[in-house]
């Protein structure tokens, strides 16, 4: 999410991509993944095959790009003023997180990834001085290694007597202030066992902060990131699909998940049924919504950097053929993806004071008013050069990292 760099530096490409983020949570939260066919079964609905599970990693991964911004961007922070970037980082995570808390007491059976936002921000602190090969190395690694470990943790979990202490009441996809009183089950809940395991999710910052350090207003880095991020995707749905059709491999997740083989081709669209990991070694094979294997971790960032890459190109393709005009066209999508906490936060409060006047309208034409909304009030704010008021409320909090460096040097 975004939160407020100055006007002047911001990369519209990145604003652009933030948008869809929000566009596409919105759409998950709104319209059902799977829709009921003639036959009488189900079929994943438009916002899965689009956005179930990439919406969320594209957030996570802008998140990274964002703080790689915040703090430099291609050039780094300084050394003199790394100290004071990472200050402000931290008030940031903690601000956030603590909005995340409170939107958890709302009524909305939304999974709010807020908390987890703000302490993917807390796992970035220490990699926000690194240079750009060693953050792709760490990426890597991230995203090969953390799999198998919350694989071993939930083996270990489902057998040991600590695995329920470690679960929040209702499954915790939304965490509260109350939750605090279980400081056990809130981190394991967070970290390993929850809709966005932290362990896991810390893999989509590292890949945004190392993007976010690249050259993103070149059209070859752009040009990079968009055939190289959908390489990676294609590559990763392929190979799960030719294991997923091995000898025994569907058999064995439809046992491990209780499920028949029509829910588990579902599963496999939507992210329904699954667990933060399941039992059986074909676990590793899937690269479906939020099961966090490592196929799926491959494909959703692979999805993320093809997301970026395409809107920082169409951005500077219309700065270069209609010059000033180019971010009027875009202006409700850049200025949506300028204020996605408050507008994040804000599509919460409306699903919970809404819901009653919106139960008998049909799901596609609610998403529909709440997205024009979103793009309306985003070309309302970047036209007039706002920001969000959450933004604002954050940037108050934490100041920029420059402001934090003189404060720390005082």
């Amino acid at each position: 999410m975004s939160h407020s760099s100055p006007a002047s530096a911001r990369v519209a490409g990145v604003d652009a991509a933030r948008g869809i983020a929000l566009l596409g949570m919105m759409a998950t939260h709104l319209v059902p993944l799977a829709a009921s066919t003639a036959d009488g079964g189900f079929a994943t609905t438009w916002a899965a095959e689009w956005f179930a599970g990439r919406a969320s990693a594209l957030f996570a991964v802008l998140a990274g790009v964002g703080l790689a911004l915040l703090t430099g961007g291609s050039a780094g922070p300084t050394a003199a003023r790394l100290a004071g970037a990472r200050r402000s980082v931290v008030v940031r995570a903690l601000v956030i997180a603590a909005i995340g808390l409170a939107c958890g007491m709302l009524s909305t059976n939304v999974a709010v990834i807020l908390v987890h936002y703000g302490l993917l921000f807390l796992a970035a602190v220490p990699f926000l001085g690194a240079r750009p090969r060693t953050l792709l190395l760490w990426a890597v690694g991230w995203i090969l290694v953390s799999p198998v470990v919350l694989y071993a943790a939930g083996l270990w979990l489902a057998g040991s007597p600590l695995g329920p202490a470690l679960e929040l009441p209702g499954g915790g996809a939304a965490p509260t202030f109350t939750d605090l009183g279980s400081p056990a089950a809130l981190a394991g809940n967070l970290l390993l066992t929850g809709y966005y395991p932290v362990v896991v999710w810390v893999s989509f910052v590292l890949v945004g902060l190392w993007a976010g350090r690249l050259r993103l207003q070149h059209p070859p880095v752009a040009l990079l990131l968009t055939f190289g991020g959908g390489v990676l995707a294609v590559a990763a749905r392929l190979l799960s699909g030719w294991l997923l059709g091995l000898p025994g491999a569907r058999p064995a997740l439809a046992q491990a998940l209780g499920v028949d083989a029509a829910q588990l081709e579902l599963a496999l669209g939507t992210g329904y049924y699954f667990d933060a990991t399941e039992p059986t070694p074909w676990w590793f094979a899937l690269a479906a919504p939020h099961t966090s294997a490592p196929l799926d971790l491959l494909h959703v960032t692979g999805s993320a950097l093809a997301a970026l890459g395409a809107c920082q190109l169409v951005a500077l393709g219309l700065t270069a053929v209609l010059r000033r005009f180019g971010d009027i066209v875009l202006s409700p999508l850049t200025g949506a993806g300028s204020a996605t906490l408050t507008l994040y936060v804000g599509h919460l409060v409306a699903l919970d004071l809404l819901s009653g006047a919106t139960e008998a309208v049909a799901a596609e034409r609610v998403y529909a008013w709440y997205a024009l909304a979103a793009l309306v009030i985003g070309a309302a704010l970047r036209l007039t050069g706002a920001r969000g008021p959450l933004e604002a409320l954050v940037r108050q909090l934490a100041g920029s990292p420059r402001g934090a460096a003189r404060a720390g040097r005082r």
